[in-house]
């Protein structure tokens, strides 16, 4: 019986995700990417933070390593401001830009790319991780493939709503996954808007 209401749930989800019956203005689907970019990501960095295992292999200095102390460790987040090709385009840029290097995660017994920047302060360093949000970009490939709504140009308004309540709804996410007692990251996740 159960499994029965459980596979009829999931169908009446696949069928409003897909052909829009039943959507509302208020559904969004960046809820569902920032969990999964939270736990494949962010949960994954907090840990290694958190147990004070941080130490990151520089790409470009012939594998010699650094070891941060979780308070010398920022994590910021690169979101578009907008869904669109420029806003994509501006953050890719400023992403590609930051130093490459790896991190070995001791759970997954293998190293992970992380991009960074190293500030020098008087008494200490610190390292910022940067990543850029991608799995929030995918939003406007649902909203044009699956939804079949016009998001080019600054004239459908119900766009340009609908990419706010996203990009909002994402970040926000994040923040309350944060705040939920997630180690490492608290008072440590920061968001930097381009676009």
């Amino acid at each position: 019986m159960w499994e029965e209401l459980a596979i009829s749930i999931g169908k009446k989800a696949i069928e409003k995700f897909f052909d829009g019956i039943n959507k509302q203005d208020n559904d969004l689907i960046s809820i569902g990417l920032a969990v999964g970019y939270y736990y494949n990501f962010l949960d994954t960095i907090s840990g290694v933070i958190d147990r004070g295992e941080f130490e990151i292999f520089e790409t470009n200095a012939g594998g010699e390593s650094q070891r941060f102390q979780p308070d010398e460790v920022r994590v910021q987040i690169i979101v578009p401001s907008r869904l669109d090709v420029h806003a994509f385009q501006r953050c890719e840029h400023e992403f590609n830009s930051l130093n490459k290097g790896f991190v070995y995660l001791n759970q997954n017994k293998r190293y992970y790319g992380i991009n960074y920047s190293v500030a020098v302060l008087p008494t200490r360093k610190e390292l910022t991780i940067v990543d850029l949000a991608r799995p929030i970009m995918s939003a406007k490939r649902y909203y044009e493939d699956i939804v079949r709504l016009e998001t080019y140009g600054d004239k459908n308004e119900k766009w340009l709503k609908i990419q706010k309540s996203e990009i909002v709804a994402f970040k926000e996410s994040l923040r309350r996954l944060q705040e939920r007692g997630y180690g490492g990251l608290v008072n440590k996740l920061d968001f930097l808007e381009r676009g």
